[in-house]
């Protein structure tokens, strides 16, 4: 369906990370941001629903307005619209810095790329919406609102198809946190584990990545929250372990997010040493 598009996705993708890799760590914390590391989960699911629930209110307030002659409506629908435009914008720039890390020529990207292509022009639409209105020219102001809604409407549908068929920003571990171990078992000999350096062992069926620190253990899920990447490939660098795809960076004491694109912290396991055996227990919350 999108894959004509694919040349453009790609180069909108490639230009997102050209913007951000001159700016160093300052875009990092931007990125962060934008992601919503910080949240628990993507800020542009949020922004999202302001824009859709927005757009909603403003075609309800005309609506009432129209039948009803409560032309003071006009004002609250002009200030409704205004912050779904903004959010609007909010929506866009996460939108694009999320996209950056979709796969590449694949199909996850081709319907991203799809879904913002229509809710950018969606955001046009509402921004001839607002400038008719504060031109006291509301009547036309509805006929562009109500192209917007329904554009917007079909981008939040490509949207919903993005995160339930591609689970593209949804926690990798959400449906699979792997086995869960009541008791400390033992998973690999404490001599056979290099030092400070990210290694994969197996708890039953689940991988699990170990970093050693003398005689202490710190243990997370291999999966990288954020798109399923391998840890144990990853950069280690203090009390932290990056992931090699995307770049998440988790702190191997805890699980928790320092840097994103993911959103939810790493599945992680309680470790001892026990008679020269790692044990591990967990996972834990």
């Amino acid at each position: 369906m999108a894959r004509p598009l694919r040349g453009v996705s790609n180069g909108i993708a490639s230009a997102m990370g050209a913007v951000y890799r001159p700016l160093g760590a300052p875009g990092r914390l931007l990125q962060d941001f934008l992601n919503g590391s910080w949240l628990g989960h993507s800020l542009h699911a949020v922004l999202v629903d302001v824009v859709v629930g927005g757009a909603t209110a403003v075609l309800l307030l005309d609506v009432l307005r129209a039948f009803f002659g409560i032309e003071s409506l006009e004002t609250a629908a002009a200030w409704v619209l205004g912050l779904a435009w903004l959010s609007a914008l909010g929506a866009i720039l996460t939108g694009l810095t999320d996209y950056k890390d979709t796969a590449p020529n694949s199909a996850e990207r081709d319907v991203t790329g799809l879904h913002g292509l229509i809710n950018i022009v969606a955001t046009v639409a509402f921004t001839v919406s607002l400038l008719l209105r504060l031109g006291a020219n509301h009547d036309a102001g509805f006929w562009w609102l109500l192209v917007g809604y329904l554009v917007v409407s079909v981008g939040a549908y490509i949207g919903g198809h993005v995160v339930f068929k591609y689970g593209y920003m949804v926690n990798h571990n959400a449906f699979s946190r792997g086995k869960r171990a009541k008791e400390f078992t033992p998973v690999v000999a404490l001599a056979a584990l290099p030092e400070a350096t990210p290694t994969k062992v197996e708890l039953g069926t689940t991988a699990v990545m170990l970093v050693r620190r003398g005689d202490v253990v710190h243990a997370l899920k291999e999966t990288c929250s954020h798109a399923g990447g391998p840890l144990s490939k990853g950069e280690l660098k203090g009390d932290t372990i990056t992931c090699p795809w995307h770049f998440s960076t988790f702190r191997i004491t805890d699980g928790s997010v320092v840097h994103g694109p993911a959103g939810s912290r790493q599945v992680s396991y309680r470790a001892r040493v026990n008679e020269g055996q790692v044990e591990l227990q967990g996972p834990y919350d």
